[in-house]
């Protein structure tokens, strides 16, 4: 029968393309398979939760996008997938797709999403026959194991179809890294194995999408996915194989080392035309540089040397690894660099403009940045570890699932601080449990029989080769224990039977409430009968350079096929392998273990980066997401949750960037640093970052997002906080300035002003009016903000776009250009003050006062004006706030961009608001680290 649900389900697919999957049309589908298959008998509810599993996932968001587009040309449309002024057709992607929907039975939904997020990045990429010299920088943003991989084989795959002729990969530091990663792109994109050519004698072995369609053309490689199967010089000259604009393309799977680097651009400047410089370049074949975690190895980490002007000087190197990086990029005359990676904090934190008089920029991501969203199965660390709600940063709370097991036996068997010599007694008792529960894992998931069949334990508690020996030999014991006990028949196991009944079952139940569709609950007896067929199959490896790195997924699955190709029905138990993987560095980073369930885990890292690379555990656990298990640390379950709460804030300024219609390189990013031993990345990838607390206190806060669906109310919060100071407005201190303002408000109108407000959502996360009235309120009784200015800047008759009665006065609405194009539920602007409304407060003689006393501190080359500002607010009474009140419009025929909408015209407002706070000593800051752009854009 599991052939026929296979077949169903593979049909499936073609079906649910045109219904949207709800259990309606689940139920509707399986009925009309009991038509077709009539004369067969199968299980439905089976079917049922497997074509969930399969078609259930979406993704709900879109990819944020932050690009700079000032010397790009538009040449593609993601909309349409269509290029603006040439065809091509899809080939290479259209393979990969089908790839993906019918051999590894990915949701369509989910392939639909990773069509149009690879499409975002083929569209910020240049035209291959784009004329002249061009380059470009970017990074797109991911979640830990959630598919980048894929995001850039579906890039590569449709950068390859519209003329990218040569594209490498830089696939991390180790072999093991770099050979998944070329055996995933030999399966998806090539279709065979330069390996198994060289085994057989030059003879073709399809693999792969070659196998599917015996269409699929040519693309040349010169690595393979042996172990030693990187770049090699020789190898390139005995292949003959050079890129060239009409010939077929080549993709090159590297290392990033240093050396094999140096051999590639050998080869590559080989077909190069010296420069004025006497450097050789190519000059009509753009280069696309993929580099996969690109936050490792990759970033420059060396303090640059400069001369007295502060320009770097040629005689200085950076690190070797990203001066080659950036060698190759110089070489061509034409280049693509795109960084993948889920912790990008070091690549945020490189300098904007620090250019090498001799390898050109740095690997900041200036032209674009994307960031992509999670599809709805995917557990990351928010939902693992949950997030504990806080009110300065607006975080909703999250509950963690309950699948995290604390650790507090390992200190005294692996202490977190140990020499590589340090001698094991034995194994904690956690770790013994940690192995039962994979046991009991391996034995209902074959009652399941669904999902990805690989079954994985990882064990993580040591870097040291040695001390992972020992722990492997103990493990080995422990297995063959375990094994004699189930093979003996008289052994009841109430051990195993006491985890399965106490947490297996009660953590089912729970997941099925917090709605897992895949959590189901199996009674005790039908997991013994599976005991001995889990644990028979169970493997234990090593996964380090002297053990060994090879894990068996690949392997196993190439045994199916050949079965299958044989004629044989091959049952869903006998297609994957059960592994226990012991290793250390090798797993904490990009390093994929299928199948992964129980994650036993005490290394203690001391930076954001690393931590996250090395959770492996996030990801899709489709079918079996219930009965994963974490066994760590209370110290590292904490730091786990604050690298989620941190995750979060950076996530919601890509959301905030994007919505104002901003550049990498105008938008200071700042990631929450942590008040213990944690680090967000190693010392030298953040030389040019600083350290602040941030609080509200001393800053002002702006709307320059808004959401015309919410110009009545806000509208309506205008009216009601004129009423509530209910007197006509003072005489302004300048009275060229035509200003409404009043003195000496109280704070429950602005509060209740504030909480009337309605903003534009992604604004929110970033300027929340209800967390600045809770700033306010958590102020008041230590005697601060209790007085307050409130102002609202009308412009003149000759400047004003047009005139909105309030009451008894006339505002004059303030000219905004919008950022962007309108959208239904968006109007950006770059700015909604001037400086010297956030000093409106002061007189004449007052702010000369001030400003000499600026004066003073002042260092040459600061900019007056906003320094000014931020210095205002510093020195301004701690009791005294201000509320500016901006109601800004734009007409069509005062627009530049023709695209735009007008909008803030009369009968529909728009308002916007800006509070300036004071300084103060009382209020609680939270420490952040933030990059060169902050810095400049703080003041």
């Amino acid at each position: 029968m599991e052939q026929i649900v296979e077949q169903i389900s593979d049909m499936s697919h073609a079906y649910f393309d045109k219904h949207a999957p709800t259990p309606d049309t689940i139920r509707d589908f399986i009925k009309r398979m009991k038509g077709f298959f009539s004369e067969h008998d199968f299980d439905e509810k089976k079917l049922f939760n497997l074509l969930e599993s399969i078609h259930a996932p979406t993704i709900n968001e879109d990819a944020r996008i932050l690009a700079d587009n000032s010397d790009h040309e538009d040449w593609f449309n993601p909309d349409t997938n269509l290029p603006l002024k040439r065809d091509f057709e899809w080939h290479f992607w259209k393979h990969y797709r089908e790839y993906l929907v019918i051999k590894k039975k990915w949701p369509t939904q989910v392939v639909n999403s990773l069509d149009r997020f690879s499409s975002l990045v083929l569209g910020k990429l240049e035209d291959p026959f784009r004329d002249g010299n061009w380059d470009r920088r970017g990074m797109v943003v991911g979640n830990v194991q959630s598919g980048k991989t894929a995001n850039y084989t579906a890039l590569i795959t449709k950068a390859t179809d519209a003329g990218y002729k040569l594209i490498v990969v830089l696939a991390g530091v180790h072999n093991s890294l770099r050979s998944q990663t070329q055996e995933r792109l030999n399966e998806e994109l090539l279709g065979y194995d330069m390996d198994e050519i060289q085994k057989s004698t030059g003879q073709e072995k399809r693999i792969g999408v070659r196998r599917m369609f015996t269409s699929h053309r040519v693309v040349n490689t010169l690595t393979s996915s042996a172990a030693n199967g990187d770049f090699k010089t020789a190898t390139a000259r005995v292949a003959g194989i050079i890129p060239s604009i009409t010939g077929d393309p080549i993709i090159l799977i590297v290392k990033k080392h240093v050396s094999i680097l140096k051999n590639l651009i050998t080869w590559a400047t080989s077909l190069g035309v010296p420069d004025r410089q006497g450097r050789k370049v190519i000059q009509d074949i753009p280069l696309l540089l993929i580099d996969d975690e690109c936050d490792y190895a990759s970033v420059n980490t060396k303090k640059p040397e400069r001369d007295e002007y502060g320009n770097i000087i040629e005689e200085w190197d950076p690190a070797k690894t990203n001066q080659r990086i950036r060698e190759l990029l110089s070489s061509f005359s034409k280049s693509i660099y795109v960084g993948y990676t889920a912790t990008p904090y070091a690549n945020i934190f490189i300098h904007k403009e620090d250019p090498h008089p001799k390898y050109g920029d740095d690997l900041f991501p200036k032209h674009f940045l994307i960031s992509l969203p999670q599809p709805t199965n995917y557990m990351g660390p928010e939902l693992v570890f949950g997030l504990r709600g806080d009110p300065d940063a607006s975080l909703q709370a999250i509950e963690p699932l309950p699948l995290v097991r604390e650790v507090s036996d390992s200190s005294d068997y692996i202490p977190a601080s140990h020499k590589s010599n340090y001698s094991v007694a034995a194994l904690p008792e956690s770790l013994k449990v940690a192995l039962k529960n994979f046991i009991l894992v391996c034995a209902a998931r074959r009652i399941r029989s669904i999902g990805v069949p690989h079954n994985t334990m990882l064990v993580h508690v040591t870097r040291f080769t040695l001390v992972q020996k020992q722990v492997y030999d103990f493990i080995e014991a422990e297995i063959k224990l375990f094994t004699a006990r189930i093979m003996c028949g008289t052994d009841q196991l109430e051990d195993f039977r006491d985890i399965w009944e106490t947490d297996f079952v009660p953590t089912s139940v729970k997941m099925k409430a917090r709605d897992f569709k895949d959590a189901r609950i199996h009674d005790w007896g039908a997991i013994k009968e599976h005991l001995l067929e889990a644990i028979r199959n169970i493997k234990i490896k090593g996964v380090n350079g002297d053990i060994g790195d090879t894990l068996d997924y690949r392997q196993a699955e190439l045994r199916t096929r050949e079965r299958i190709d044989k004629g044989e029905k091959v049952p869903w138990v006998d297609r994957g392998v059960s592994l226990i993987a012991i290793g250390g560095d090798k797993l904490s980073r990009g390093l994929t273990l299928d199948g992964l369930s129980v994650s036993y885990y005490l290394r203690s890292a001391r930076m954001y980066d690393t931590l996250m690379q090395m959770g492996r555990w996030f990801g899709y656990r489709d079918g079996y997401n219930d009965l994963c298990r974490i066994c760590t640390t209370g110290e590292l379950i904490d730091w786990y949750r604050h690298i989620a709460l941190a995750n979060r804030e950076l996530k919601n300024e890509f959301d905030y960037m994007e919505a104002i219609g901003s550049s990498p390189e105008k938008f200071g990013l700042k990631v929450r640093n942590h008040p213990g031993r944690l680090a967000i990345t190693s010392a030298g990838k953040s030389r040019s970052t600083e350290r602040m607390r941030i609080t509200f206190a001393g800053r002002c806060l702006r709307t320059i997002v808004f959401d015309p669906r919410n110009n009545a109310r806000n509208w309506k919060a205008l009216e009601i906080l004129v009423q509530d100071i209910g007197r006509p407005s003072d005489k302004p201190l300048d009275p060229n300035k035509p200003r409404y303002h009043w003195t000496g408000v109280e704070a429950d109108h602005v509060v209740r002003f504030l909480r009337s407000y309605a903003t534009q959502e992604e604004a929110k996360r970033v300027v929340d009016p209800n967390r600045i009235a809770d700033y306010v309120e958590k102020q008041l009784p230590k005697e601060e903000l209790t007085d307050w200015h409130v102002v609202v800047v009308s412009n003149t008759p000759a400047k004003a776009v047009h005139f909105a009665k309030l009451g008894d006065i006339e505002i004059g609405s303030v000219q905004r250009t919008p950022l962007r194009a309108n959208e239904p539920d968006r109007i950006s602007i770059g700015t909604l003050t001037s400086p010297a409304d956030e000093y409106i407060d002061m007189s004449k003689e007052e702010i000369e006062k001030l400003k000499k006393k600026f004066e003073i501190g002042k260092e040459e080359g600061e900019l007056d004006d906003q320094r000014f500002a931020a210095f205002a607010r510093q020195e301004r009474s701690s009791d005294t706030g201000i509320l500016l009140i901006y109601l800004p419009a734009n007409k069509n025929i005062a627009s530049s961009n023709k695209s735009v909408s007008s909008y803030g015209l009369k009968g529909d407002e728009v308002v916007g608001f800006a509070v300036s706070f004071p300084g103060s000593d009382t209020a609680s800051p939270i420490d952040y680290v933030v990059n060169s752009v902050y810095v400049d854009g703080e003041f």
